[in-house]
């Protein structure tokens, strides 16, 4: 995987961004995984997260561009 080929950024198709993935609810705080079978990213909440962990991936494949020490 590339990280500046766009084609590896999609969202599943079923994904909705204030809701979680798996569990179908919102949440304060959603965090976005690679869901391993679609190989596409995914909202899911802290607890699905871990529940099903061998199903997701954290995906930081992408570089920061931030500077160093810019974070505040």
């Amino acid at each position: 995987m590339k990280y500046y080929d766009e084609e590896s950024y999609r969202f599943h198709k079923n994904d909705v961004a204030d809701k979680c993935f798996c569990c179908g609810q919102t949440a304060p705080r959603l965090l976005i995984l690679r869901h391993i079978e679609s190989n596409m990213l995914v909202h899911l909440c802290p607890e699905c997260m871990v529940d099903n962990s061998s199903d997701y991936l954290l995906d930081n494949t992408r570089p920061w561009l931030g500077g160093r020490g810019t974070c505040k």
